[in-house]
């Protein structure tokens, strides 16, 4: 019974995740879309407090330098610039 119901989440988030992911690869560009999962661990710190874990300051370090390095990627300045495709 628990190894049906580990296989059900695992396949079933997979695919969910999947189908997300590529939507939002649709909606917008794939820097902003690989950025998102950076802040799978952000949640999983947030879901260990949640169940009782303790947050340290190098957690908090850790959260900052993820939210610092997504804003820096994804902010309008920094994008390259657009080429044609082909290499020199």
């Amino acid at each position: 019974m628990s190894l049906g119901a580990i296989v059900v989440l695992g396949v079933l988030g997979t695919a969910v995740a999947l189908i997300i992911f590529n939507k939002l690869v649709q909606l917008t560009d794939p820097v902003f879309t690989s950025s998102v999962t950076y802040i799978i661990p952000i949640i999983a710190m947030i879901w260990g407090v949640l169940d009782g874990e303790v947050l340290n300051i190098q957690h908090a370090v850790g959260i900052g330098a993820i939210m610092g390095g997504v804003y820096i990627v994804n902010k309008k300045g920094s994008q390259m610039p657009k080429t044609d495709g082909r290499r020199k």
